[in-house]
């Protein structure tokens, strides 16, 4: 029985484009600014960079989805700020001996908005629905070890697996649960919630806000402290600065790491730094010429100076990588670095046929720290010959460029600036969807096209490892091939900054970057 509860440098300086920081007025009160200059304590408003896509709860994929799902509906386990999974609607859970058995207890006092009863029924509802979608729902890969789900209580609910799943408990314990009710009407999760969350949909204005109102009748008592809590995607860096500096926001991320001292330095600022499980990188087509030799990736990795991508673009925020997983996640080894030799890296080029260099492309986002990242990588490519020419897109056509292709063949993708955050305990989720040959676009994130048989069985044998011992040593074997084969060029795992009114808390961001606001408050 398992008890959850113990459970490069400054010759390219001139060349970066840094955040506007405004220097407005502030405030030395927290809480919401009104428009006569009032401050509302009961309510607060979060400014982020990213669109939120969807508010189906069984088909988030990216960090601020999640984050902005999470006030809404709830998982059965929920993590602490170390990481670890703690009791949420679930109150405890048990497995089988042979390890495919998982028997979950749930708490018997939980409705959901729309008045149907949280009970084992609505666990399997929920379930039933991510596994019949057959991969149209982005949850799907984390139930398709699934074999059946029974309700045997009427708070008890057990699953059986196919196959040994040393990650399962991770992938599960953080689905979100919304009303069986909602579920058979056809909910539009855009328009109107059923969860079971301290916060209910009030109004999405996509693009420009989504308003979640307390839920009167949460299950928990004393919560929600907050009547109101706003989500603003604000993309521009100075623009996020201004309204936390005005009153605007009182909780924004990321915070531009130029800008992070001149924070610290007001006085009704917090700003925190996380060490987090995101591993910055720019993937390599593997698939394409002449990136389908390894000694031109090799050689790319020795070109970059890691230690002045961390200086240059991540201003001191951020740890050079060594491995494909942050160490942040628990089943991380570390490599032997890609020391910066130019000399090594022009001979690696040269064996591989292309000692004058060749020219590329570099795909990425119109975010002010995505072209900061290419302009580096731009100008430690370049002193090998390399010449990549940058091209920047909105997110939603960079998106469609990148995951429509059919094969490989039809993507044009030759390298894309990106990162990826996993979950703590889940090396499966770190390693499958970025590196599986199954996992190419449009049915996974393996936007470089690897394709390893060696590294395919590894991921197939660490996810379903017997044992802790088995899965940590299959893990590290796949790191080393990982690591060496170098579809990726390595950059950097972020520090990431956060920063909020002074008075703010109960808020707080995880490693995996998403954050939890179901105690936040004002004091």
């Amino acid at each position: 029985m398992k008890n959850l509860l113990t459970g490069i440098g400054l010759l390219i300086v001139s060349m970066l484009v840094l955040s506007a920081c405004a220097t407005s007025g502030s405030s030395d009160e927290g809480g919401s600014t009104g428009s006569d200059g009032g401050v509302d304590k009961s309510e607060v408003t979060i400014a982020f960079q990213e669109n939120i896509q969807t508010m189906d709860p069984h088909n988030g994929s990216a960090g601020i989805d999640n984050s902005v799902q999470y006030a809404i509906y709830e998982s059965m386990f929920t993590p602490d700020e170390d990481g670890e999974l703690q009791p949420l609607l679930a109150t405890d859970y048990e497995v089988s001996d042979d390890g495919l058995t998982y028997t979950f207890k749930l708490r018997d006092d939980v409705t959901f908005t729309d008045g149907a009863e949280f009970n084992a029924e609505a666990v399997k509802a929920n379930l039933d629905r991510i596994i019949d979608s057959e991969g149209s729902l982005n949850n799907y890969k984390s139930l398709r070890d699934v074999g059946k789900v029974e309700v045997t209580g009427d708070y008890e609910v057990e699953v059986t697996l196919n196959n040994i799943n040393s990650q399962f408990i991770n992938k599960i314990g953080m689905l979100r649960m919304a009303s069986p009710d909602a579920l058979e009407n056809d909910i539009d999760f855009g328009e109107e919630s059923a969860g079971t969350g301290p916060f209910v949909l009030e109004k999405w204005n996509h693009g420009d806000s989504l308003v979640a109102i307390k839920n009167e009748d949460y299950w928990e008592e004393d919560l929600p402290k907050l009547d109101k809590v706003t989500f603003k995607p604000i993309p521009e860096d100075g623009s996020r600065i201004a309204m936390l500096k005005t009153g605007e926001a009182d909780y924004i991320f990321p915070v531009p790491v130029n800008d992070v001292e001149s924070l610290e330095a007001e006085d009704n600022i917090e700003v925190s730094i996380v060490e987090s499980t995101y591993v910055n990188y720019a993937t390599i087509n593997t698939s394409k010429e002449p990136f389908n030799k390894k000694e031109v990736r090799q050689a790319m990795n020795y070109a970059l100076n890691q230690e002045d991508f961390v200086k240059v673009v991540k201003n001191g925020y951020g740890i050079v990588s060594d491995s494909v997983l942050p160490a942040t996640n628990n089943y991380y080894a570390a490599q032997d670095p890609y020391d910066y030799d130019l000399e090594k890296a022009k001979e690696l080029l040269a064996d591989a046929g292309y000692e004058d260099g060749f020219s590329t492309e570099i795909w990425g986002s119109d975010s002010s720290k995505d072209k900061r990242g290419m302009q580096f990588i731009q100008q430690q490519l370049g002193e090998i010959g390399i010449d990549v020419e940058i091209k920047q897109m909105e997110r939603g056509t960079l998106s469609d460029e990148i995951n429509k292709p059919e094969s490989a063949e039809d993507s044009k993708v030759e390298m894309w600036y990106v990162g990826w955050s996993s979950q703590v305990g889940d090396a499966d989720n770190a390693t499958n969807p970025l590196f599986s040959s199954s996992s190419f676009p449009p049915n996974g994130s393996n936007t470089a096209y690897y394709d390893n048989e060696e590294a395919d069985k590894l991921i197939e044998e660490g996810l379903h490892a017997k044992s802790e011992e088995e899965a940590i040593e299959k893990y590290a074997e796949l790191q080393e091939i990982l690591w060496d084969d170098a579809p990726w060029l390595f950059t950097a795992v972020d520090e990431e900054p956060t920063a909020m009114r002074k008075g703010l808390k109960g808020i707080w961001r995880s490693a995996d970057g998403n954050f939890y606001l179901r105690e936040v408050e004002w004091e």
